[in-house]
């Protein structure tokens, strides 16, 4: 009888509380150290330069003869999946990074950064 009545219980738990599932981590992209973002000169840092600092960019994009864009991109983070009887949610955690770098004859002239939460 305790037994039924345990069943019972943990399957009504189940029904009206639902169950919590963590992923695994996952990323995308390439880490880069966001650190070293300080270290670009605009003018003065070349392409040679941007590779010993952050190793090859996720993307380059050849905009004309002399202008390219590089970009480093890397996020990383949690999913989480709550459900209940009547409904299935999901739920991100983790950060995000993107460097984004205009060079003009090898050389950057212009750069964008950002490392932000993410939670959706």
């Amino acid at each position: 009888m305790k037994s039924i009545s345990l069943v019972a219980v943990v399957v009504v738990s189940l029904v009206v509380f639902g169950c919590t599932q963590i992923m695994p981590p996952n990323s995308m992209g390439r880490d880069f150290p966001g650190e070293n973002v300080g270290k670009i000169v605009r003018g003065k840092t070349t392409d040679k330069d941007l590779i010993q600092m952050f190793g090859e960019p996720l993307s380059k994009t050849l905009i004309s003869e002399t202008d390219k864009n590089w970009i480093y991109t890397y996020s990383s983070g949690t999913t989480t999946i709550v459900r209940t009887f009547t409904t299935v949610k999901t739920k991100y955690e983790g950060n995000a990074k993107t460097l984004d770098i205009l060079l003009k004859n090898r050389v950057v002239t212009n750069f964008t950064f950002t490392d932000r939460l993410v939670i959706q």
